[in-house]
């Protein structure tokens, strides 16, 4: 069972996860803009991406551990329209990326592109958990579960 103190140690040790990955992002600025290199930069600014990815993964966290307020009915439809659209091209689009990855035998075209076809599953994932959990009938029950209310 999850208890208050370990709670505030999750808080604790999250937003140092995200200090550190929005440092990662300010050096990784840094670095691309001495980088020469135009491949070396679109990969340094992938990676600082993600860095940035896993600090707002941090703030959701955070979200998650102070149990914020759920979203109203109105919002829940415009918003559940709008991540239908998003996971109905994202299923299309993993399928393109396949596709251009099956044309190409070259090691670094073919990471690069599995990279992008990784994250496109991941999305997925996500919005998949957020149609199926945070806009449900009882939303407040299953986000209590992610916790081990």
């Amino acid at each position: 069972m999850v208890t208050e103190e370990s709670i505030d140690q999750i808080k604790k040790m999250v937003n140092q996860l995200v200090k550190t990955e929005e440092e990662v992002v300010d050096l990784t600025e840094r670095a691309i803009n001495k980088a020469e290199n135009a491949t070396v930069k679109y990969l340094l600014r992938a990676i600082q991406h993600d860095s940035r990815k896993h600090a707002d993964f941090g703030h959701a966290a955070l979200e998650i551990l102070e149990f914020k307020g759920i979203v109203g009915t109105k919002e829940t439809k415009e918003v559940w329209d709008l991540l239908k659209k998003h996971d109905d091209l994202e299923k299309k689009h993993r399928e393109f990326v396949a596709e251009i990855k099956s044309l190409t035998k070259t090691p670094a075209l073919q990471y690069i592109f599995e990279e992008i076809w990784a994250d496109e599953k991941r999305h997925h994932a996500i919005l998949e958990t957020l149609m199926t959990k945070r806009f449900e009938k009882d939303p407040v029950a299953q986000w209590g579960a992610l916790l081990s209310y």
